[in-house]
């Protein structure tokens, strides 16, 4: 008789552990998008080089004007240097040098794990290191879409290699981030919880500790350099609050744009012309005319 019900408890044990690993491996395994087809006229170089703690990263550079400073594009959570490449191009047709990228575990380049933004951090600074080394053409300004936008936030806290932010989308603590859409994906509610547990088997596996990620805790020290906040009147994936918390820790000076109607970081494709238009009068604005600024070691390495 024990036997009778052993057997199916422990399939389903077995079943829902199966099920809690697979959940917890793709938090923090994208998936690896096809490379974007070249558009008319795009001229791009593809670069390699290593992050901090030696990951091998794969670019695209496009060179602008000599006389223009350079812009680093980083893309959000589960993406490829494809999502901002027509926000790229567009400013490389406006002069800017312009340097795109795949996070790690991302697009082409090296890594198994996505950290959510932690080890990310690391590849921004490498990516602003790489293009002053490289090209050295003026100031650097960043362009970071969601986990992009949080990682470079970190990094422009670490280093002052960065004259210059626009994050869009960025969110403000990652545990606030998991606390709204873990109840939203759960079949159940009462399955909640393993949700959390799932999360627990993500950082394992990534060694990183992801609900630790607090872009507000850094945001303070990006000051006196310029920061833009994008986030979205809609956005369904960040609680509306964590953007007033960024903008209120951040410094001097600092703006925001709500971008009307628009959900998590689509701002760009909703208003194309009106985001193009910020984001060339704010680099243009704070970064055209900079010398570029002496290199310091980041305040954290790996």
């Amino acid at each position: 008789m024990r036997r009778s019900w052993l057997a199916p408890l422990g399939l389903a044990l077995g079943t829902a552990a199966g099920a809690l690993l697979w959940i917890g491996w793709r938090w923090v395994t994208p998936r690896r998008e096809a490379d974007p087809a070249d558009p008319p006229g795009f001229d791009a170089q593809e670069v390699w080089f290593r992050s901090l703690d030696r990951t091998r990263l794969r670019g695209l550079w496009l060179p602008g004007r000599r006389d223009y400073p350079t812009l680093v594009l980083c893309h959000g959570y589960f993406k490829s240097l494809a999502e901002p490449l027509d926000v790229g191009v567009a400013l490389n047709e406006a002069g800017y040098n312009v340097l795109l990228f795949d996070f790690r575990a991302s697009g082409r380049s090296g890594g198994r794990f996505t950290t959510i933004g932690h080890k990310e951090t690391w590849d921004v600074e490498a990516a602003v290191r790489f293009v002053g080394e490289r090209y050295g053409r003026g100031p650097v300004g960043v362009l970071g879409i969601s986990m992009g936008a949080a990682a470079a936030i970190i990094a422009a806290a670490q280093t002052g290699e960065i004259a210059a932010l626009v994050a869009d989308s960025a969110f403000a603590h990652l545990e606030g981030v998991m606390g709204k859409k873990i109840p939203e994906f759960a079949p159940v509610r009462w399955a909640a919880p393993l949700g959390w547990v799932s999360v627990l088997i993500g950082e394992a596996m990534a060694g990183a500790r992801l609900r630790r990620l607090r872009p507000v805790d850094h945001v303070g020290r990006i000051s006196p350099r310029p920061l833009l906040l994008i986030c979205g009147e809609e956005d369904s994936y960040i609680p509306h609050e964590q953007f007033g918390e960024l903008l209120e820790a951040a410094g001097e000076p600092k703006e925001m744009w709500i971008a009307p109607g628009s959900d998590h970081a689509v701002a760009r494709l909703d208003h194309p012309q009106e985001y193009m238009r910020r984001l060339l009068a704010f680099f243009d604005r704070h970064l055209r005319g900079l010398k570029r600024p002496r290199r310091r070691q980041p305040a954290k390495t790996p």
